[in-house]
């Protein structure tokens, strides 16, 4: 199994995983009046990664995985 393929399968499944709350599904920052562009950053998109962080990590690891399995099972084959 190829390490490269996994992490890009893990990043790009956490994010994938991530993205609802990094577009403010449940999150009122802007409607703080004081809120300025850092801390609507902060409270979109670290927060939004951050948010539920083990379970992601979780279901990241076992996708990232299967995927990567696939893939290599694939290339055994040609």
């Amino acid at each position: 199994m190829n390490l490269k393929t996994f992490l890009l399968n893990f990043v790009f499944v956490y994010v994938l995983i991530s993205l609802p709350s990094i577009v403010g599904i449940g999150y009122v920052i802007d409607w703080v009046p004081e809120a300025t562009l850092f801390k609507q950053f902060k409270g979109y998109v670290i927060d939004g990664l951050l948010n539920n962080f083990v379970i992601k990590n979780v279901i990241a690891i076992i996708v990232g995985f299967v995927v990567t399995l696939i893939i290599f099972k694939r290339q055994q084959t040609k």
